[in-house]
């Protein structure tokens, strides 16, 4: 395990070695933005525990369009619905945030989730509001309008990495929404005359984040409090 003197932050890591885990030593990586962690329902070799770096679960349909939805980050781990069956996830994932992370070889970590109770219930926990996450981009790809989803994106962005400068280009934004780029400039020109946020040359920084709460839907507040309450403790 990564000595106090690492960058690890991951919330979930921890829960390994409450008991000796001789058989499972993560491996601390550098994960480069742009990275494919995860392709769609192929064999996963690795599991990745992310520290201060941010990755998107990506659907792709067949002619290659591509939508985020979900974000993982030190709250979660990259291959988590691969515990429950088979050894493959449906979603790519994509490094959006370039930073620090945990690599378990997935078979080792699969062992150890099957035997032990107290991190299965965790990682089933956070299995829950990943769920929740995903669901509830559904609903919001449908009826909010795209300036509600970008800040609510943003945002997102912001808490879980605890950073306000992101590398993001319009092209990768529009991926990530599921939009074209012109709805990105305008939704961004918005947000950017409001003073909310500050775009220039492929770098979004946060300037007022209470007015971007004010911008974003309600799917913002919903996730946040579902993925806090992996944290509080069970009735």
């Amino acid at each position: 395990m990564p000595n106090s003197k690492s960058r690890l932050q991951n919330q979930l890591l921890p829960a390994l070695f409450e008991k000796d885990r001789s058989e499972v030593t993560p491996r601390l990586v550098d994960l480069r933005k742009g990275a494919v962690l995860a392709e769609p329902y192929t064999a996963l070799k690795y599991v990745y525990f992310p520290h201060d770096s941010l990755v998107s679960l990506v659907s792709v349909v067949s002619e290659g369009t591509s939508v985020e939805i979900a974000m993982v980050a030190s709250e979660g781990l990259i291959g988590a619905s691969a515990l429950l069956h088979g050894e493959s996830t449906p979603y790519r994932a994509v490094v959006q945030v370039p930073g620090g992370a945990s690599r378990i070889e997935f078979k080792k970590l699969k062992r150890v989730f099957e035997e032990d109770v107290t991190l299965r219930h965790l990682i089933l926990r956070y299995l829950h509001a990943l769920m929740a996450q995903i669901a509830q981009s559904a609903v919001c790809n449908r009826f909010h309008t795209i300036d509600q989803r970008l800040a609510r994106w943003v945002l997102s962005s912001r808490d879980r990495t605890r950073r306000d400068r992101f590398p993001y280009t319009q092209e990768f934004l529009a991926q990530m929404l599921g939009v074209d780029r012109p709805a990105v400039t305008i939704a961004a020109g918005l947000l950017k005359r409001a003073s909310l946020i500050d775009y220039k040359r492929g770098t979004i920084a946060v300037i007022d984040v209470k007015g971007l709460e004010k911008v974003a839907c309600e799917c913002y507040s919903l996730l946040k409090r579902e993925f806090q309450a992996i944290w509080r403790p069970s009735a």
